[in-house]
């Protein structure tokens, strides 16, 4: 098919122009009699949707804070935040879904800032630039096999990252029985499960240095959980020395199967834990 010139593409336009201009329905009041009856149903299912919200709501709840339940569509409104639960799963809303799985990927410190901005930035910028990138005049689907591929997957790629984002499994805690998890996992103040992934504990915090990757001795993990260093908190004021000596040790014995468990004094990890209530086997 070969391209019109400019002059014959405005006559063209003219042409079709003037036919609907002479065939057409003008737009009011057709087109605002349209746009109120598709904003009177939208606002329908909005309202049928809170009436039947508000038909499953539980009893109000006697006790201050607690929680009124709801039906399939969701709870009244949740309990009052407990600040000092260890077992609190955070969640995003489910609009949020496919960004909260973006994360579980990219789930190492360095690609965090990849999966979570530059990704995501550059889906929307090209969501915005892709009528201006377009700009061939088919119009025929079998013809613009790229713009259809583009149209098809990806809502199918949202779809998918939004489903997989709603079943990621919920922390477990610690996973491992070997003194000094139950303080890596969160006793005692020190919650290093939110922050790095060790795979003894069963935790993967995406915050910190993957530890079975970076594997450190028992000298760096004192030094680090004692003063702190870069967004990491200093403990050195808020625990105790045993504390501090099997939250080390443990995490020198079992990051990276073990790499570094000679720099650890196996007798004084055991000692440290269990003067710091956190004793266990070992081995």
């Amino acid at each position: 098919m070969p391209r019109m010139t400019a002059r014959e593409r405005r006559e063209a336009y003219q042409r079709e122009y003037q036919f609907q201009k002479k065939t057409g329905k003008p737009f009011f009041p057709y087109a605002v009699l349209h746009d109120t009856i598709t904003s009177l149903v939208v606002v329908g299912i909005i309202m049928g949707l809170t009436i039947l919200w508000h038909s499953g709501f539980g009893p109000a709840p006697t006790e201050v804070g607690g929680e009124r339940s709801g039906g399939f569509l969701g709870p009244a409104y949740e309990a009052q935040a407990d600040p000092g639960t260890a077992s609190y799963d955070p969640r995003p809303e489910w609009y949020f879904f496919f960004l909260f799985q973006l994360l579980r990927i990219f789930s190492t410190p360095q690609l965090l800032l990849f999966g979570t901005i530059i990704v995501p930035t550059l889906l929307m910028v090209l969501m915005l630039a892709w009528p201006f990138l377009d700009r061939g005049p088919e119009r025929r689907v079998s013809r613009r096999p790229i713009s259809m591929a583009l149209a098809i997957g990806t809502p199918i790629v949202l779809l998918a990252l939004t489903w997989s984002g709603s079943q990621a499994p919920a922390p477990s805690g610690a996973a491992s029985g070997h003194a000094g998890a139950t303080l890596f996992a969160g006793a005692g103040g020190f919650g290093c499960d939110s922050c790095h992934t060790l795979k003894d504990a069963g935790t993967s915090g995406t915050v910190g240095p993957v530890l079975d990757t970076a594997s450190p001795d028992f000298t760096r993990v004192v030094d680090r959980v004692t003063n702190g260093k870069g967004i990491m908190p200093a403990f050195g004021k808020k625990a105790s020395k045993d504390q501090i000596t099997c939250l080390a040790s443990y995490v020198a014995t079992f990051a990276a199967a073990g790499a570094q468990a000679k720099s650890v004094d196996q007798a004084a990890y055991a000692a440290a834990c269990k003067a710091a209530g956190a004793d266990g086997p070992t081995k």
